[in-house]
């Protein structure tokens, strides 16, 4: 856009903005600000300040057009003004305001019972930072996953469920991954996505065992398993990684880890894969390394190498 353009819209829309000024006013004789004509003359001069790219300018017009609709008892167009100075936020490096506003955008789109517009508002400021802040976008996953549980949206709280542990996971707190993923196997029960179920299954537990607890593992495995399919090929590895760490069998605990379906499970499991301290050979205690193996042969048989599995899938 040529410099005389964006003027021209810069003058436009500061002339939309003191046109909603005066519309708010009130005098002896105006008792009642014009809100209705306010509102639209603000949402008129945030379009022509996002147009001439004065993204600040955009997004401070869209919150006072917010403002207005607010006044007005009309919720859902408050929400929707919050909602495009959020993502407005995202075109001048903003993400702290682009998540803030996005979430109080949502906050009104459930508080005027449109609950799904509600959960996809949070899912896409979780999107927005999930790179850089995984854990704040797994708490708005989290928080989508139980607004659509009031809706009863189960395939759509297990996705949120999932997304969230699998941050959770990433950002390397365990507990409240296992927490988001069990939720995540619940909601796939509801739907009956046994193979869904499997994965979800051999991830807990390698997560469980990469925290340094195979009780947990197994005490989980043992519960959780009859919620999928015991033909599954996930549930099988599961159940032959816990027994090889309970024996100390190192060759079998890398022979379930080096399997293709794995490897390309999704990215933060097959990482825990890859790096899982493994038992030693020789009947060792469940999950210890020895220290002469942890000195001597750690490149060799203490860790899984690079080479021994690959990252697969995303996560």
């Amino acid at each position: 856009m040529s410099g005389d353009i964006q003027q021209k819209r810069m003058t436009e829309g500061k002339a939309h903005v003191q046109a909603a000024e005066k519309y708010m006013k009130t005098s002896f004789f105006k008792w009642k600000p014009d809100l209705d004509s306010a509102a639209s003359e603000y949402t008129k001069a945030a379009t022509c300040f996002r147009n001439a790219k004065a993204f600040p300018e955009a997004k401070d017009a869209f919150l006072k057009a917010a403002d207005v609709h607010k006044q007005q008892n009309s919720i859902f167009h408050a929400a929707k003004m919050m909602e495009q100075a959020g993502l407005l936020c995202k075109e001048f490096s903003d993400v702290e305001g682009c998540v803030n506003l996005l979430e109080r955008a949502a906050d009104l789109f459930h508080q005027n019972g449109t609950a799904d517009t509600a959960a996809l508002t949070l899912d896409r400021a979780a999107k927005s930072i999930e790179m850089n802040y995984p854990n704040k976008a797994a708490e708005l996953y989290d928080k989508a996953c139980s607004i659509s549980e009031l809706e009863d949206k189960s395939r759509q709280c297990a996705e949120f469920a999932g997304k969230a542990g699998r941050l959770f996971v990433k950002a390397g707190k365990y507990d409240l991954a296992v927490e988001a993923l069990k939720r995540e196997i619940e909601f796939h029960h509801q739907t009956e996505n046994f193979p869904m179920i499997n994965r979800v299954i051999l991830g807990i537990v390698l997560v469980y065992l990469d925290n340094g607890d195979p009780v947990a593992a197994e005490n989980f495995f043992t519960s959780a398993s009859n919620r999928g399919t015991g033909e599954d090929e996930f549930i099988q590895g599961a159940d032959e990684l816990i027994r090889a760490f309970n024996d100390g069998d190192e060759d079998a605990a890398r022979e379930v880890l080096s399997r293709p379906f794995v490897k390309f499970m999704d990215n933060c499991f097959a990482k825990i894969a890859r790096s899982l301290v493994i038992p030693a050979g020789g009947g060792g205690k469940v999950g210890v390394v020895s220290s002469s193996s942890t000195n001597g042969n750690q490149d060799q048989g203490a860790q899984l190498t690079d080479d021994d599995l690959e990252e697969g899938g995303l996560c």
